[in-house]
Protein backbone atom coordinates (compact mmCIF):
# COMPACT_ATOMS: atom_id res chain seq x y z
CA UNK A 1 0.00 0.00 0.00
CA UNK A 2 2.68 2.80 0.49
CA UNK A 3 4.23 1.80 -2.43
CA UNK A 4 1.09 2.71 -4.27
CA UNK A 5 0.51 5.97 -2.11
CA UNK A 6 4.22 7.10 -3.36
CA UNK A 7 3.20 6.66 -7.10
CA UNK A 8 0.26 9.13 -6.07
CA UNK A 9 2.56 11.40 -3.79
CA UNK A 10 0.18 11.36 -1.20
CA UNK A 11 1.55 12.37 2.64
CA UNK A 12 1.63 8.98 4.57
CA UNK A 13 1.47 9.97 8.53
CA UNK A 14 2.45 7.18 10.98
CA UNK A 15 -0.49 7.03 13.73
CA UNK A 16 1.13 5.09 16.97
CA UNK A 17 -1.04 2.22 18.20
CA UNK A 18 -0.89 0.26 20.97
CA UNK A 19 -1.03 -3.15 19.81
CA UNK A 20 -3.31 -5.71 22.18
CA UNK A 21 -2.92 -9.00 21.94
CA UNK A 22 -4.56 -11.42 24.18
CA UNK A 23 -3.72 -15.53 24.12
CA UNK A 24 -3.15 -15.36 20.56
CA UNK A 25 0.09 -16.69 18.71
CA UNK A 26 1.02 -15.68 15.24
CA UNK A 27 1.46 -18.67 12.77
CA UNK A 28 4.00 -16.46 10.74
CA UNK A 29 6.98 -18.24 9.66
CA UNK A 30 9.74 -15.99 8.54
CA UNK A 31 11.85 -18.84 6.35
CA UNK A 32 9.15 -19.40 4.77
CA UNK A 33 8.26 -15.83 3.65
CA UNK A 34 11.59 -14.14 3.37
CA UNK A 35 12.06 -14.32 -0.48
CA UNK A 36 8.49 -13.82 -1.72
CA UNK A 37 9.07 -10.98 0.45
CA UNK A 38 12.30 -9.48 -0.50
CA UNK A 39 11.68 -10.27 -4.39
CA UNK A 40 8.25 -8.23 -4.20
CA UNK A 41 10.04 -5.27 -2.60
CA UNK A 42 12.66 -5.05 -5.45
CA UNK A 43 9.92 -4.95 -7.75
CA UNK A 44 8.42 -2.08 -5.84
CA UNK A 45 11.32 -0.74 -5.58
CA UNK A 46 12.37 -0.79 -9.29
CA UNK A 47 8.86 -0.04 -10.08
CA UNK A 48 9.02 3.28 -7.93
CA UNK A 49 12.33 4.76 -9.46
CA UNK A 50 11.19 3.89 -12.45
CA UNK A 51 7.98 5.32 -12.13
CA UNK A 52 9.26 8.97 -10.18
CA UNK A 53 12.76 9.69 -11.73
CA UNK A 54 11.97 8.47 -15.61
CA UNK A 55 8.22 8.19 -16.39
CA UNK A 56 6.95 10.69 -14.52
CA UNK A 57 9.96 13.66 -14.28
CA UNK A 58 13.48 13.74 -15.13
CA UNK A 59 16.25 15.29 -12.86
CA UNK A 60 19.63 15.66 -11.87
CA UNK A 61 19.05 11.78 -9.78
CA UNK A 62 17.82 10.53 -13.12
CA UNK A 63 21.03 10.50 -14.40
CA UNK A 64 23.33 9.83 -11.35
CA UNK A 65 21.52 6.59 -10.66
CA UNK A 66 22.71 4.43 -14.10
CA UNK A 67 25.75 6.42 -13.99
CA UNK A 68 27.07 5.86 -10.46
CA UNK A 69 26.12 1.90 -11.00
CA UNK A 70 27.88 2.22 -14.74
CA UNK A 71 31.46 3.80 -12.06
CA UNK A 72 31.03 1.28 -9.62
CA UNK A 73 30.54 -2.04 -11.92
CA UNK A 74 32.97 -0.74 -14.39
CA UNK A 75 35.60 0.35 -11.62
CA UNK A 76 35.19 -3.34 -9.67
CA UNK A 77 35.27 -4.79 -12.70
CA UNK A 78 38.43 -3.60 -14.34
CA UNK A 79 40.19 -3.28 -11.20
CA UNK A 80 39.31 -6.50 -10.18
CA UNK A 81 40.41 -8.29 -13.53
CA UNK A 82 43.49 -6.31 -13.51
CA UNK A 83 44.10 -7.43 -9.89
CA UNK A 84 43.87 -11.07 -10.59
CA UNK A 85 46.15 -10.83 -14.24
CA UNK A 86 48.74 -8.93 -11.88
CA UNK A 87 48.22 -11.97 -8.78
CA UNK A 88 48.98 -14.53 -11.84
CA UNK A 89 51.61 -13.32 -13.33
CA UNK A 90 53.67 -12.30 -9.86
CA UNK A 91 54.40 -8.63 -11.40
CA UNK A 92 52.26 -5.23 -9.51
CA UNK A 93 49.80 -3.46 -10.73
CA UNK A 94 50.16 0.11 -12.63
CA UNK A 95 49.62 2.88 -10.56
CA UNK A 96 47.47 4.54 -13.00
CA UNK A 97 46.03 1.15 -13.74
CA UNK A 98 44.76 1.43 -9.40
CA UNK A 99 43.67 4.80 -9.33
CA UNK A 100 41.85 4.70 -12.61
CA UNK A 101 39.57 1.45 -10.90
CA UNK A 102 39.44 3.36 -7.29
CA UNK A 103 38.69 7.09 -8.98
CA UNK A 104 35.78 5.04 -10.50
CA UNK A 105 34.42 3.40 -8.04
CA UNK A 106 34.35 6.34 -5.66
CA UNK A 107 33.13 8.91 -7.88
CA UNK A 108 30.39 5.51 -8.67
CA UNK A 109 29.31 5.77 -4.88
CA UNK A 110 29.06 9.37 -4.39
CA UNK A 111 26.83 9.61 -7.32
CA UNK A 112 24.38 6.59 -5.61
CA UNK A 113 24.45 8.52 -2.45
CA UNK A 114 23.70 11.77 -4.49
CA UNK A 115 20.64 9.58 -5.71
CA UNK A 116 19.63 8.52 -2.45
CA UNK A 117 19.99 11.76 -1.06
CA UNK A 118 17.73 13.31 -3.81
CA UNK A 119 15.46 10.19 -3.33
CA UNK A 120 14.90 10.70 0.47
CA UNK A 121 14.20 14.50 0.62
CA UNK A 122 11.81 14.40 -2.21
CA UNK A 123 9.22 12.95 0.38
CA UNK A 124 6.22 14.82 0.09
CA UNK A 125 5.73 16.68 3.32
CA UNK A 126 2.59 18.97 2.32
CA UNK A 127 -0.70 18.17 1.69
CA UNK A 128 -2.31 19.90 -1.58
CA UNK A 129 -5.91 19.82 -1.46
CA UNK A 130 -7.81 19.61 -4.94
CA UNK A 131 -11.00 21.93 -3.63
CA UNK A 132 -9.77 25.10 -3.70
Amino acid sequence: MLFRLNTLRAVVVDIPMDAKYANESSSLKITKIIGEFFFKHLRNLTKRIFYNYYLRDMSLASLELPLGIVLLLFGAGYGGYHWVLSAQNGINTAVGTVVLSAMSILVGIQFILAFINHDINSVPTRVYRSDR
